[in-house]
């Protein structure tokens, strides 16, 4: 007749509570109070190790990059100058000797102008894929990108206008020196001008890169040093509950921690020297020496231009005095890395020789000797090929460094990830003991 329903329902709400209230009870008590600490230092240890091991991928894989792609990026932007130039000259030297340009000299033409158009390629293409992050990253891939389309714009003008001029000095028409003058106008105005700042904006994005990739990784190390702090201060917990000095596990996980740091910190030290400190002494003297190949280049242009138009060089040889001023700072900044620059220095004076003899060849009228000096001798030549040799060298300097800086992180993000996964495990088998004394 009575429903004793609600005793049961009353019951069931009574263990309810017990229950709710039983956990809290259960993480007061000593082994909950481990457990949750092992927990916490789980998860620090995890999160400092996986992120200084994400942290070392990742710039690794930056270096990598630099290496395959920055650097040589920089390398085509220096011989996509040259071979401008280089066609340039070899088209306007043919107006100041006697008869048609020979077949070799057709041909280096013809390899100038091929090299230049794929240079150009390479850097449009590579520079979306090469130029790093952070600020300015964006505008220096719009100006890299805008330079080279101008550049691949203006090479078929450049070409078309040289052809005119090649054709009617064949014919013997005077207006081939017209285009002559207009083509090179076009090249040295637009075209290696913007050359010459991608060479400078493509060296910048490596040095900025390097700095960028070699400085300490401070971030990721902190998170390492409060691992390590509180592996220390669960070790100090743990003597307070047991008073036992050392746990064996926590020691290795500590010892592993103290390997992490050191490993990184190593790495870091060698990355640093490497890229900060080596890096920019081998590369100073590539870019002094680019720098002095390219001014040379223009001043041997300037002479040709001085035959063409029968006028005094003696502007010009205010320009070389400068020219060669740098070419001699660049091969003292080459010297200093090993290099053997006296027969650079050998060429350096002939040219120089060379040009003081063509200002007064000039200057007396005599435009014909004048002529047969700059057609006969191989001093600028000499001097161009020295140049090139020393770029090479001085390069292979830079690429030894940002190689080393690469060796230095290599097998350290793995070696992190490892070291905190037995760091983890080591802990959980020193407090087992500890643990199980609640529980026999």
């Amino acid at each position: 007749m009575f429903d004793d329903a609600w005793l049961d329902s009353a019951e069931t709400a009574t263990r309810r509570r017990f229950q709710l209230v039983r956990i809290p009870a259960g993480l007061a008590s000593t082994p909950g109070r481990l457990v949750a600490m092992m927990l916490v230092l789980t998860l620090a240890l995890l999160a400092a190790g996986f992120s200084m091991s994400q942290s070392i991928a990742a710039r690794q894989r930056a270096l990598d990059t630099l290496i395959t792609s920055t650097e040589p990026m920089a390398h085509s932007a220096h011989l996509l100058y040259n071979s401008l130039s280089q066609a340039d000259t070899i088209s306007t030297n043919a107006f100041v000797q006697p008869g048609l340009l020979s077949k070799e000299q057709m041909e280096a033409y013809a390899a100038s102008i091929d090299r230049a158009a794929a240079t150009a390629a390479d850097i449009h293409e590579g520079a979306v894929t090469t130029v790093g992050g952070g600020a300015g990253a964006e505008a220096t891939r719009t100006t890299i990108t805008k330079h080279v389309t101008d550049i691949q714009r203006d090479l078929p003008v450049y070409t078309g206008l040289m052809e005119r001029a090649k054709v009617n000095q064949r014919i013997g028409n005077p207006v081939g020196v017209a285009y002559m003058t207009q083509a090179s106008s076009v090249m040295r105005d637009g075209m290696l001008l913007k050359a010459d700042r991608l060479s400078q904006l493509t060296q910048e994005e490596v040095a900025r890169e390097m700095r960028r990739l070699s400085a300490p990784q401070w971030v990721p190390l902190s998170g390492l040093f409060a691992a390590l702090g509180f592996l220390l201060a669960a070790q100090w917990a743990l003597w307070r509950v047991f008073r036992r000095r050392l746990n064996k596990g926590f020691v290795a996980g500590t010892a592993a921690i103290v390997i992490a740091i050191g490993w990184v910190g190593a790495a870091n030290y060698q990355a640093w020297e490497s890229g900060a400190v080596g890096f920019e002494s081998a590369a100073d003297p590539w870019q002094q020496l680019a720098r002095a190949r390219i001014e040379a280049q223009e001043t041997r242009t300037d002479e040709t231009l001085a035959l063409l138009s029968r006028r005094s060089v003696t502007r010009a040889s205010q320009s070389f005095a400068l020219t060669g001023e740098h070419i001699r700072d660049a091969l003292d900044a080459a010297e200093s890395l090993g290099a053997e620059v006296d027969p650079a220095r050998g060429a350096l004076s002939a040219w120089s020789q060379e040009h003081a003899e063509l200002e007064r060849l000039l200057a007396d009228g005599r435009f014909t000797t004048a002529i047969d000096l700059v057609n006969g001798s191989t001093a600028y030549a000499d001097l161009d090929e020295q140049l090139q040799q020393l770029i090479n060298f001085s390069r292979e300097n830079t690429r030894e460094f940002i190689n080393a800086s690469l060796d230095a992180t290599r097998l350290v993000s793995t070696a992190v990830a490892g070291l905190t996964l037995f760091t983890v495990a080591c802990i959980w088998a020193g407090i087992r003991p500890r643990l199980g004394e609640y529980y026999r």
